[in-house]
């Protein structure tokens, strides 16, 4: 029984994932289900353990009741034993009528000896409980960090010190993403990353399976500047580049680079301002803008654009297209998700490359979209975006920026309008 719930648990993970068949999984696959169970469960569970579970590394014991318990969390069930619960009836047991018992009697010596065997195998198979670290242990803990650099790629300095906690690994997770986790020396006090794209972005130390601290990190920009994506790593547009007559947009020998019909998709245009803009937080404030996007090439078609506010506890997200494209919308705000699938977008859809205007107001947990003048969406998202700290204009293809301004009633905390002055 305990063989056929695991298999049917590891099939549930599988869907979970959609990453495919684990017959073609690779060893940072497994890396990543490891990270991925981590940030669920707070339990992590090696990559070794994991192969053995999948049948990738040549294993005779079971999996242990430790790691059944946290395969069994990961897919949404207390422990195991509620998991196997849940499949009673789902999970059929072929058995046969006739059954000659007599071939299974074995001496009561023997017997003894086996359940003896069997205690001490599993035993030895059951990982290591996790000990908790204490607050004494946590309060040596150190932990900080300083970019190099204003702009972008941008190199920050980690310095660290675990304060004496016995631990086999550390790791630093540089953001939110716990794919951009890596490994650092436990006995060691200074590790270096780079940043690709500006943001707030909150680092963590782990120690022991566990988060021992954590802190803020703002990459900033040196006013505004661009960065094209498409490729595995982002490449940077400063001033030279951009033309700053009244709008902001590229210069024409860098549009034409843009212009590439025989790619399947566009490259993605990003404007980026990062910077400390004062107390003004994501329950109050006002931001208006006028963009367009200007792309005319069949490969993207959609014209898929989007403004996002960067705030000290995530991002906000307002997505805009032609009007046949916004079933593949999405309204995002610090975990919180509005699908154009099931729900009515329709009011995101824009005539470009015309101009158009968007105005967000938001009071206290009520957030009110207006496009063109027209109010688009009403929104009320459970989570705090926090203080604001910046903004990301993202074009498919490419665009331009005619005004940004965020205020607070009638204080104004940033304006643009690209006219130089």
């Amino acid at each position: 029984m305990n063989e056929l719930c695991l298999k049917e648990c590891l099939s549930i993970i599988e869907e979970k994932l959609g990453w495919g068949s684990s017959a073609d999984w690779l060893n940072q696959d497994f890396q990543l289900l490891s990270d991925q169970i981590f940030e669920e469960t707070r339990i992590r569970l090696s990559i070794t353990t994991l192969k053995r579970v999948w049948g990738k590394v040549n294993y005779d014991s079971a999996p242990s009741i430790s790691t059944l318990n946290t395969l069994a969390l990961f897919v949404g069930y207390e422990n195991w034993s509620a998991f196997k619960q849940s499949q009673n009836g789902k999970i059929k047991v072929e058995t046969s009528s006739k059954i000659n018992w007599s071939k299974f009697l074995i001496p009561t010596g023997a017997l003894l000896v086996l359940v003896v065997t069997v205690i001490i195998l599993t035993s030895f198979d059951k990982e290591p409980i996790v000990r908790l670290i204490s607050e004494e242990e946590l309060e040596k803990v150190k932990f900080s960090s300083e970019p190099t650099a204003i702009g972008l790629p941008n190199t920050v300095i980690f310095n660290y010190d675990l304060g004496g906690i016995e631990t086999d690994q550390a790791f630093i997770q540089q953001s939110w993403n716990e794919r951009l986790t890596f490994e650092v020396d436990k006995n060691g006090s200074q590790a270096s990353a780079l940043y690709y794209l500006p943001g707030y972005f909150r680092a963590k130390l782990i120690a022991r399976d566990q988060i021992v601290r954590e802190h803020d990190i703002h990459v900033k920009t040196d006013g505004w500047m661009a960065s094209i994506i498409g490729n595995d790593k982002p490449s940077y547009l400063y001033k030279p580049d951009l033309v700053q007559d009244g709008t902001l947009r590229l210069n024409s020998e860098v549009l034409e680079k843009l212009e590439v019909g025989e790619l399947e998709d566009p490259l993605s245009l990003n404007f980026h301002y990062s910077a400390n803009l004062g107390e003004i937080y994501g329950d109050n404030f006002q931001l208006e803008a006028r963009f367009r996007n200007t792309y005319s090439l069949s490969n993207g078609i959609c014209r898929r654009t989007s403004i996002m506010i960067h705030g000290s506890e995530g991002v906000f997200v307002i997505p805009f297209s032609i009007p046949g494209c916004v079933g593949d919308l999405e309204i995002f705000h610090v975990g919180h998700s509005i699908e154009g699938q099931s729900n009515d977008l329709s009011a995101f859809g824009l005539n470009f490359p015309e101009w158009q205007t968007l105005r967000c107001e938001a009071n206290g947990s009520n957030i009110k979209i207006y496009v063109n003048n027209q109010l688009a969406r009403e929104i009320s998202p459970p989570n705090e975006l926090g203080r604001i700290v910046g903004f990301r204009f993202s074009f498919r293809g490419h665009g331009e920026i005619d005004f940004v301004k965020l205020s607070k009633k009638e204080e104004v905390f940033f304006s643009e309008d690209f006219s130089g002055q």
